[in-house]
């Protein structure tokens, strides 16, 4: 075996001039790199995009969310949320949403205000807008907006409540849908503006679940739905477009190893005479094979290798630099997000040595048929 390895790198890295064979096998490790970098990246890219864009609404809507199917305010003395309340008494929070108008100067817009139990960040008679309301209605933090709601559980409330909110901060999701229409108050203050009576809320986030049997099990009219629910749509594109990108940039990857193919033959052809010489002295066809085989897998592995520093190094750049931008009206986020996998690098990491193995059999099975007498010929 030892001597197997030591003909698989003498024929690998030749040493004489004009030896095209040699330039044949580096061609073919820089089309592998090319390629495995290249499927590296996409692999990346595409889970750093589901877990910035998960991350993101995780944090705007929390894990889950229990509510009345028609949007009633919810009663937290009723038994079945208060079987909810005790099952995640610290991972609870009840939220009250509705639709109001936002009012600054001569500009208006309509806008979802959303108060949220236990939250620190607020003080009564304050707000936090969405970025993409602020650059809109030309607001500046520390300015004076008024909300005017009209939503009431009172029918004989006919008067539109009007508040005014003091900005003490904005927030920047990337996402349209909440930066240009969310705003966020106190519960105290989204009470008074929606009149909901107290013990009722609009409904509640729950983080830090690990078992959702019990919310499974709410009964009509109330239900639960996590924020990957809510959002079915945008990962069913997203799964949708994986598989596309991998197909795509996997093809750059084949491409190396036709060149593999392409590589081992003219070294086959261009060591035919040593091939016939090994053979008159003894050595098997078998082992000639295995000679072959192992230069195809170093090819395929130094390729990896090669390919994974290369996407490691653009991934540290990107990383620190953030070189690479993006529309975020478009991709909710101003930059590529990258992120790096052991198991996925790895995998590609053996698959490249694995497929080139394979490869390698197809010009490597000729060896089987020599005949020492022949190949001495071609000197």
């Amino acid at each position: 075996m030892l001597l197997n390895l030591k003909l698989s790198l003498r024929f690998l890295v030749n040493k004489s001039s004009g030896s095209f064979s040699s330039f044949a096998s580096w061609l073919a490790i820089g089309g592998l790199a090319i390629g495995i970098a290249a499927l590296m990246l996409t692999a990346s890219i595409v889970q750093g995009f589901e877990e910035v864009i998960s991350q993101k609404l995780e944090n705007l809507d929390g894990q889950g969310r229990v509510q009345h199917v028609l949007s009633y305010p919810i009663n937290i003395k009723d038994n079945s949320i208060d079987s909810i309340i005790h099952e995640y008494p610290k991972n609870i929070s009840g939220f009250i949403r509705g639709a109001c108008m936002l009012r600054y100067g001569s500009m208006a817009e309509g806008v979802l205000i959303e108060g949220i139990e236990n939250s620190t960040n607020l003080n009564n008679g304050e707000i936090i807008i969405g970025k993409g309301l602020i650059s809109l209605l030309k607001i500046d933090i520390g300015d004076m907006v008024y909300l005017q709601s009209f939503s009431s559980n009172d029918s004989t409330t006919r008067f539109p409540i009007i508040k005014s909110f003091k900005v003490i901060d904005t927030f920047y999701s990337g996402l349209k849908e909440y930066d240009n229409t969310i705003a966020y108050v106190t519960i105290q203050d989204s009470r008074k503006l929606f009149n909901i009576k107290e013990n009722f809320v609009s409904g509640f986030i729950i983080n830090n679940m690990n078992d959702t049997s019990v919310l499974r099990k709410l009964k009509y009219p109330y239900y639960f739905e996590t924020w990957k629910e809510k959002h079915s749509l945008l990962f069913e594109w997203i799964s949708f477009q994986r598989w596309p990108a991998y197909i795509m940039f996997g093809l750059i990857a084949l491409v190396g190893l036709v060149n593999l193919v392409a590589a081992l033959t003219m070294i086959i052809v261009e060591k035919t005479y040593q091939i016939g010489i090994l053979l008159s002295q003894g050595m098997t066809k078998n082992n000639l094979v295995i000679v072959f085989l192992m230069q195809g897998g170093f090819i395929g592995l130094i390729g990896g290798v090669v390919g994974g520093f290369i996407s490691i190094l653009v991934l540290i750049i990107q990383l620190e630099y953030g070189l690479f931008k993006i529309p975020s009206d478009i991709y909710f986020m101003d930059k590529i997000p990258f992120s790096f996998d052991f198991i996925i690098f790895g995998l590609l990491l053996l698959l490249s040595f694995f497929l080139s193995v394979l490869a390698s059999y197809i010009p490597v099975r000729s060896i089987l048929k020599f005949q020492p007498s022949t190949a001495l010929r071609y000197e």
